[in-house]
C-alpha cells in the first residue's frame, strides 16, 4: 500500500519551491530517513601578529568574529511508494492523491536538483526533519510533547532570552507546520536494487542558504 505523505509517523519532508501555507501534506514529498547528520562550520578571519613572541614572550593571534557559518545536513535512507499531492492537481483543500512508485519519486527528486529555482514545481528550497520538543519559544514548557521542525534559531523574543543583543533573531518553530532549514539540495545520490524493488536506497547533502531571486 502506497505511503501517504499526510501519515504523521512521516518526520522527514522535502518542500517545493511552490509550497505555501500551513501543512506538510501538499507540494512536499515525504522521506524515510535512517541517519540525518548536522554539520556546522564557523568561519572567524585570524590573523597572526607580527612580533608579538618577541614582546611578550609568547605569540599572539587576532581574529575577528564576523558572524559567518556555513550549514549542510546529510541524509542517508530509502524511497518507497508514496502518495503525493500537488497544489496544480485538484482544487484546494482536497487535491488529488496520486501514487508514485519508489523509482518515480526518486527520479523526481533528481529531477527537481536539475532544475533552476525558477521552476517551482520542480525545485525543492526547504527541508524538514521533526523532532520531539518540550520547551516552546519562551522557554515555557509545554503541555504535552510537540513535533517541531530543526531549525538553527534560538528562543526568546527580539533582545530578549537566548537572543539578548540580538535585534533580529529568527522565529523559533512553534509545531510542526512552522518554517524548516531552507537553502537547496546540493547533492542526491540513489541505487536501484534489483533485490529491493519496492525501495530506493539514497544519499542527500543540503545546504542551508538563503537563495536569491
Amino acid at each position: 500500500m502506497p505511503i501517504d505523505v499526510a501519515d504523521t509517523t512521516h518526520n522527514v519532508f522535502l518542500k517545493l519551491n511552490k509550497h505555501q501555507g500551513e501543512s506538510n501534506q501538499i507540494d512536499t514529498i515525504p522521506l524515510k530517513v535512517t541517519s540525518i547528520g548536522v554539520d556546522v562550520s564557523r568561519t572567524v578571519p585570524a590573523l597572526p601578529v607580527p612580533l608579538s613572541s618577541i614582546a611578550r614572550g609568547q605569540s599572539e593571534t587576532i581574529a575577528v568574529d564576523l558572524g559567518m557559518a556555513s550549514k549542510s545536513i546529510s541524509l542517508q535512507g530509502v524511497i518507497t511508494s508514496g502518495r503525493i499531492r500537488r497544489s496544480h492537481t485538484g482544487t484546494s483543500p482536497n487535491y488529488d492523491a496520486i501514487d508514485m512508485t519508489a523509482q518515480e519519486l526518486a527520479q523526481l527528486i533528481a529531477s527537481g536538483v536539475d532544475s533552476s529555482g525558477l521552476a517551482h514545481y520542480q525545485n525543492f528550497n526547504e527541508l524538514v526533519f521533526l523532532f520531539e520538543s518540550n520547551i516552546d519559544e519562551n522557554y515555557v514548557e509545554r503541555g504535552s510533547v510537540t513535533k517541531i521542525p530543526f531549525t538553527f534559531a534560538s528562543r526568546g523574543s527580539p533582545l530578549e532570552k537566548d537572543n539578548e543583543r540580538v535585534i533580529l533573531p529568527a522565529d523559533f518553530p512553534v509545531d510542526e507546520t512552522s518554517t524548516g532549514l531552507t537553502g537547496f539540495i546540493e547533492q542526491f545520490g540513489f541505487t536501484l536494487d534489483a533485490e529491493q524493488p519496492l525501495e530506493v536506497g539514497f544519499n542527500m547533502s543540503f545546504r542551508v542558504a538563503t537563495i536569491f531571486p
